[in-house]
């Protein structure tokens, strides 16, 4: 039964902290959140604020819609980790055919838009990520005590721009670079699986990550957090680049102070009006 008078949000999560990010702050300003677990690993923090939890599998993920309704969500945001890999499984192939039917490839972006499509046609809008952030969005320059060389940061050029051509093909949204040289390139395996790789191959590394371009800002907006930073720990990497007021750096101090510790400077790019650097 849905409270009179409540403001509901409707809450898709994913694994990570970023989904316990959103209840808090929705919570914060008066909400009430529902909230939709596609994983069996949700952050105990959602579970503490929402007022319901259902649990769905990814590949019935359309079943998400007359729940909402049924629970009285007119406004929803989607966010967390939901692993690509997983696309590979059979039944999420199926789903993502049903989802996806007449998109003209099966991109994260346009299996998104076309689900993004099914839920306005329920009458469910889809919110920025970034609405419910707070203050996690990282503006531009040096965020930490840690400041890159001047070598580091021609690679952080290097890998931006190289980083953006990757995201504009749809198949990641980082890169990986030493001596303005790409190591690594993010695809499926997701970035902290790439930021791995690099390390085996190259200590040293610049980690650039950015948007896609024309970002929509109702998914898959980038995000970082302190477990980036401690696998950048781990393969031995320098400088963690982001796009400033793009991103989502979960537990910002928590992550640049880590950063500090590591002797890895974080610093946040400026995005230029037509996504150039």
């Amino acid at each position: 039964m849905v409270a009179m008078g409540s403001s509901r949000l409707g809450l898709v999560a994913g694994e990570g902290e970023l989904a316990s990010c959103v209840a808090r702050n929705a919570s914060a300003m008066g909400m009430e959140v529902v909230a939709i677990s596609l994983t069996d690993r949700l952050d105990p923090a959602v579970e503490a604020v929402a007022v319901r939890v259902h649990r769905v599998d990814l590949v019935d993920a359309l079943s998400i819609i007359p729940i909402f309704r049924q629970e009285g969500v007119t406004e929803a945001v989607m966010i967390g980790k939901i692993w690509r890999a997983d696309g590979f499984r059979r039944r999420t192939r199926e789903a993502v055919e049903r989802v996806a039917r007449g998109r003209r490839d099966r991109t994260d972006v346009q299996v998104l838009l076309a689900f993004v499509g099914k839920l306005e046609e329920a009458g469910i809008t889809l919110a920025s990520q970034l609405r419910y952030m707070g203050d996690s969005v990282p503006g531009d320059g040096v965020l930490g005590r840690c400041t890159p060389s001047s070598s580091e940061w021609e690679d952080v050029r290097f890998g931006v721009e190289v980083a953006r051509r990757v995201a504009a093909t749809g198949i990641g949204q980082a890169v990986a670079v030493r001596d303005r040289a790409v190591v690594a390139v993010e695809a499926a395996e997701g970035t902290d699986a790439m930021i791995r790789r690099a390390g085996r191959l190259a200590s040293g590394c610049v980690v650039v990550k950015v948007s896609w371009p024309d970002q929509d800002e109702r998914f898959d907006v980038p995000a970082v957090g302190p477990d980036t930073i401690e696998v950048m720990r781990k393969a031995r990497a320098g400088v963690l680049a982001c796009e400033a007021g793009r991103t989502i750096m979960v537990r910002k101090r928590d992550t640049i102070a880590l950063a500090d510790a590591a002797g890895i400077a974080v610093v946040g790019v400026p995005r230029t009006r037509g996504g150039d650097s």
